[in-house]
């Protein structure tokens, strides 16, 4: 029997769409130091979105159409990186997230899938695409599903936005239903505008980054109460210019990426989930274009 080796638990890992010389690459960064390795690079990694690790150790990378190939997603090897395709085409359009769910399910959020956009739920070992969830066409123009996320309860989180930025107020989360795919909007306008990413912390409650929330549009990360709705602020300002996602580590500090996208900067924040404060983890160096993040259980 092969004994699949895992990553260390706590890693950091991060897709860039545009490292290594518009190659693309998965980096892994040391939680406690901060060090940045290059875990994966090259390959179909150009215009890689968003990430997820499975419970076998494996990791799994969304790939965006609008870079060589087709919509994809990818299986890294724990071990070394190494790179096999799981899906491609199909119903894919635009994917830009993937979450695994908690009985090992594979979720794919679409921004462009069925032309507003799709939940795609695909099977782990054949690859094969179902639509759980379509988008619904509300808003002018149409919100799309850019991040999503599943809790342990089994619902699926899904952020929409109408991906110009700016004063978007039809921006929302929503919540999807994991068998019948029905659809229930959980929050909406207030502070969001252009929600990137969301998780769900031990108490159940939402985190969602969004690059333009806030006066000013400077960016922060929003809890979510999922029975009402309510938003309160956890961090706003300060180093952050275009968050765009989000991890939990295990002890509840919340991990967030930045490009600055009227400049160089590339940063991975620590952020206090009770004060907001924010600490620098990792910058510059072989960053580019940071997309996704996850955290290795």
């Amino acid at each position: 029997m092969t004994v699949q080796e895992h990553l260390p638990s706590g890693t950091i890992l991060i897709t860039d769409s545009e490292a290594l010389g518009c190659s693309g690459a998965v980096f892994r960064v040391d939680p406690l130091t901060g060090e940045v390795e290059q875990f994966a690079l090259g390959g179909d990694l150009q215009g890689a979105t968003g990430i997820a690790v499975e419970s076998d150790g494996n990791v799994l990378v969304s790939k965006d159409r609008h870079f060589p190939g087709t919509g994809s997603l990818l299986r890294l090897r724990a071990t070394t990186g190494e790179q096999s395709e799981v899906s491609s085409g199909g119903k894919f359009s635009a994917p830009l997230d993937v979450a695994v769910e908690a009985d090992g399910g594979v979720l794919v959020a679409d921004a462009a899938s069925g032309g507003f956009g799709a939940v795609i739920r695909v099977d782990r070992a054949t690859g094969e695409q179902t639509v759980l969830s379509q988008g619904d066409g509300q808003g002018d123009p149409p919100v799309r599903a850019v991040g999503l996320c599943a809790a342990p309860d089994g619902s699926v989180y899904v952020v929409e936005q109408n991906m110009i930025g700016g004063e978007d107020l039809t921006s929302r989360v929503v919540r999807v239903d994991p068998v019948t795919g029905a659809r229930t909007t959980v929050t909406s306008g207030g502070e969001l505008r252009s929600p990137c990413g969301v998780v769900v912390d031990a108490a159940g409650r939402l985190l969602v980054v969004d690059a333009n929330a806030f006066p000013g549009f400077g960016g922060g990360v929003i809890r979510v109460d999922p029975a009402t709705g309510a938003q309160t602020t956890v961090a706003s300002g300060g180093g952050f210019a275009a968050p765009a996602a989000i991890a939990i580590e295990a002890d509840g500090s919340l991990l967030v990426t930045d490009s600055d996208p009227m400049g160089t900067d590339r940063i991975l924040f620590r952020v206090d989930p009770v004060t907001g404060a924010q600490k620098v983890l990792a910058s510059g160096g072989q960053f580019k274009a940071l997309t996704g993040l996850a955290v290795v259980p």
